[in-house]
């Protein structure tokens, strides 16, 4: 076994540990079940694309939804997003590359590499679509004031599922509703 297979055996079990640590500190803290979708993110790359689910169910469309999509468009944030998977997609395929081709690792161990190497890089990118959700919503605060706001926030929490801070910056792209609400009223608004 090479150092690199050694290595990356390694990175991998401490992954899966992480990850089940942050799995049962989700579960302690949020008392929520966490089903066969919280099995399958603790396995490598199947983490990659099993899904999140964000609300319990869809939330009520009202002004504020409206005017913070209408933000969204107004600052370009489709475009810019889509230019930032971009640039990691082709990062992605330049990493992909260079370990087939310079370190002559078979595809598999390209891909486990590639998964490891993705981690850091998809949390900065949840994090730059978190600037983004700040900045729509404090478009549309500007445009229908702090009552409206709050109001629109209640409603979205109590569709909302509670995920804590430190599990929503690994698995999603939108920050949940506490973390919105505490960015633009300086007040932490939750499911009552």
């Amino acid at each position: 076994m090479s150092s690199a297979t050694l290595i990356l055996a390694l990175l991998l079990a401490v992954e899966f540990l992480a990850r089940l640590v942050l799995e049962i500190r989700e579960r302690r803290l949020t008392q929520l079940r966490g089903g066969i979708f919280a099995l399958l993110r603790l396995v490598p790359l199947l983490n990659d694309i099993v899904p999140l689910p964000e609300n319990k169910k869809e939330p009520a469309e009202n002004e504020f939804v409206k005017k913070h999509e209408e933000g969204h468009k107004e600052l370009r944030h489709g475009i810019l997003r889509n230019l930032a998977k971009v640039a990691l997609l082709l990062l992605a395929v330049w990493l992909f590359a260079f370990l087939l081709a310079s370190h002559g690792m078979s595809l598999v161990e390209s891909v486990l590499w590639l998964h490891l190497a993705a981690i850091p890089f998809r949390i900065v990118f949840h994090l730059y679509c978190w600037h983004q959700e700040y900045e729509a919503d404090r478009y549309a605060f500007e445009k229908l004031g702090k009552k409206v706001a709050k109001a629109a926030m209640r409603n979205l929490a109590e569709s909302e599922i509670p995920y804590t801070k430190l599990f929503a910056v690994v698995y999603r792209e939108h920050p949940t509703v506490a973390i919105r609400s505490q960015k633009i009223l300086n007040k932490e608004i939750k499911a009552d």
